[in-house]
């Protein structure tokens, strides 16, 4: 069983058409992954209840679960997510964004942080944009971590850039292959 997840932004929501939600149905036309009945892609708000997905996830005994995030997506739901799963995860991260795991700390989101990746991560794919204020902050820990790319886009734009989509979907194919 093969299992990607698109984690989008803040203010994204499922029924709005985001760069998160056009990635997503871009992976899921690629002809290597509709033909298989054995992988599934999913589309999850930055603040799905992570304890539920990760159980139902890990229920399906993936090999390996591949996840594409934005913004709050990359630094919050990616790294709950991803400390939950019993498998290897693969991480292709659009202007990963710092989430403070109280209210008070949300402030915290304008000031670089670091994010904190559990040991069962491998970044395959970074992206960040400097063209903001609110710009992408640094993603530490987790078994290897690539090289960052900066792009001149605002953090609003980034997720609907041509390299994140590239990137992503050159990723969910390797995925596949393995």
């Amino acid at each position: 069983m093969k299992v990607i997840t698109v984690i989008s932004g803040f203010t994204q929501k499922n029924h709005q058409n985001t760069g998160s939600k056009q990635l997503w149905r871009e992976l899921r036309i690629l002809s290597d992954l509709y033909r298989s009945e054995d992988v599934l892609i999913h589309l999850r708000e930055w603040n799905t209840n992570w304890k539920k997905y990760s159980k139902y996830i890990n229920s399906l005994e993936p090999s390996e679960v591949l996840i594409c995030c934005y913004s709050w997506g990359g630094g919050h739901g990616m790294p709950q997510l991803s400390k939950r799963l019993q498998c290897p995860v693969s991480v292709v991260a659009c202007d990963p964004v710092y989430h403070s795991p109280t209210m008070f700390g949300c402030w915290m989101a304008l000031f670089d942080r670091n994010i904190k990746l559990s040991d069962n991560v491998s970044v395959v794919g970074w992206l960040s944009q400097r063209g903001d204020h609110l710009d992408g902050d640094k993603l530490v820990g987790g078994n290897s971590i690539c090289r960052e790319r900066t792009y001149d886009y605002l953090h609003t734009e980034i997720d609907n850039s041509p390299e994140y989509h590239k990137l992503a979907v050159m990723a969910a194919k390797e995925y596949l292959q393995k």
